[in-house]
């Protein structure tokens, strides 16, 4: 190794960092951000979006402001290396969903550090990330480490409600981002179970949401009159026959890889079977009835829908004109959103029924196969040489997607240690983010940085 190139390496190395600095850096900057009500609609990621800039103008580090409707804004913000390698994308979100606030044992907004935990709606989806990443830039322009890679931040609004954010970064503010290699985002996390951390998973490929109303019309009356064919009960017969519709089962590549590695960890000897060849297993009547009891596994394996909504008159006395139900699907790579609705048609078997796309995005995917992963899988191996690093499907979906569709890898993965009760936080009450985890992350997607450089 040339001489100046070894100085270099030693002299930034991971250990020159003042991780306790730069966890309290993180963890106060989590705090300011969850105090800034972002709840979307109507999101208001302006004032949060100014925040973060402050914190990177004092830093000496490149920002801008993008706005895309009154009050709503991105922010891009970028550390310039050499050019010898394409840029990586952080990305995160600014906006949460609602809090019930009467639900929580503290304010949602209050971002209270409670116990080695920070409390706030956002804390784990997504503003803990924002946090870190928005650290990482500060601690990278501030040791000046020698980037090979340009390293672009990006906090965008309106993830959780259409994703108008990250789809005006690749409509009106491309060349912010053109000739970009690699994304990390939210998705996945370092996966704990009864206490022992099982797996790094490392989302490479996500289902697609279509949101459906199903509308039915018939004759109006009044409720002590029945009507055999009135809105309301066409409407539920065509929901018995979506209720029975058993969608096809079909295998993902990257879930079928997530099994097999997953298959050693198994005690149980037929799950280590079956999990090794999933595709195999699920041909199998009585074992394809054990394995899709995981509602995990049989929502990466097939097509899914949920009736999540349903309306009809509201006086309980009048029969309605018209009557409707929201339906949540999610459809794995290789499905298309007309292809789908074609087969629900048949299902219903009501050719009077109307179907209204309230959202349709299409499933998307990237290899396992890249410096990044590669790169994660170096880190990991560092922290925990007998834990996996397992490439997955995300079954919900992301701003990962669009970003995808023009040519960059994208994964989600997030190295928060969680197991299914603060998993389950997210989106629920009480969300919150260990202060341990905050610092975990920092030095695992530092050490990714310098990786991939």
């Amino acid at each position: 190794m040339p001489l100046l190139l070894l100085l270099s390496v030693l002299l930034f190395a991971p250990t020159d960092v003042d991780w306790f600095k730069a966890q309290a850096e993180a963890v106060q900057l989590l705090q300011e951000l969850i105090r800034i009500d972002t709840t979307n609609p109507p999101g208001n990621e302006l004032v949060t979006a100014r925040h973060i800039q402050k914190v990177l103008d004092a830093d000496g580090i490149e920002t801008r402001i993008l706005d895309i409707a009154p009050g709503r804004a991105n922010l891009y913000a970028r550390i310039k290396g050499d050019g010898s390698k394409r840029p990586l994308i952080l990305l995160s979100h600014m906006d949460v969903v609602m809090a019930e606030a009467a639900r929580w044992s503290i304010p949602p907004f209050s971002g209270e550090l409670r116990d080695g935990f920070v409390y706030g709606r956002g804390a784990l989806d997504m503003k803990g990330t924002a946090a870190v990443h928005v650290t990482l830039l500060r601690l990278l322009k501030r040791l000046n480490v020698p980037l090979k890679r340009d390293v672009i931040l990006l906090a965008v609004a309106d993830e959780e409600a259409g994703g108008s954010g990250a789809a005006s970064i690749i409509k009106d503010h491309f060349d912010l981002i053109r000739g970009a290699e690699f994304l990390l985002n939210e998705g996945d996390v370092a996966y704990v179970k009864n206490g022992k951390l099982q797996q790094y998973g490392v989302d490479v490929m996500e289902k697609a949401a279509l949101w459906l109303r199903i509308v039915a019309s018939g004759p109006t009356g009044h409720g002590s009159i029945p009507i055999a064919n009135s809105s309301v009960n066409r409407l539920l017969t065509a929901l018995e026959r979506l209720r029975a519709w058993e969608t096809p089962i079909s295998v993902p590549p990257a879930v079928a890889e997530g099994y097999r590695m997953r298959a050693k960890q198994q005690t149980d000897p037929v799950l280590r079977t079956a999990y090794a060849n999933l595709e195999q297993a699920l041909k199998n009547p009585a074992l394809r009835k054990r394995l899709l009891a995981d509602s995990t596994l049989n929502a990466e394996v097939r097509n899914t829908f949920t009736i999540t909504g349903l309306q009809g008159s509201d006086k309980v006395n009048v029969i309605p004109g018209s009557a409707w139900a929201q339906i949540d699907a999610r459809l794995l790579p290789g499905e298309t959103p007309e292809g789908f609705i074609a087969k629900l048609r048949r299902v219903l078997n009501d050719p009077e029924l109307k179907i209204e796309v309230l959202e349709s995005s299409t499933p998307t995917g990237s290899s396992a196969d890249t410096a990044l992963m590669h790169a994660i899988r170096k880190v990991a191996a560092k922290r925990d040489p007998d834990v996996l690093v397992i490439p997955t499907m995300l079954t919900s979906s992301t701003d990962s997607a669009k970003f995808r569709e023009v040519g960059i890898t994208a994964y989600g993965f997030e190295p928060f240690k969680l197991d299914d009760v603060e998993l389950e936080r997210s989106h629920g009450d009480d969300e919150r983010v260990s202060v341990e985890n905050v610092r975990f992350a920092l030095e695992f997607l530092y050490d990714v940085i310098l990786e991939l450089n």
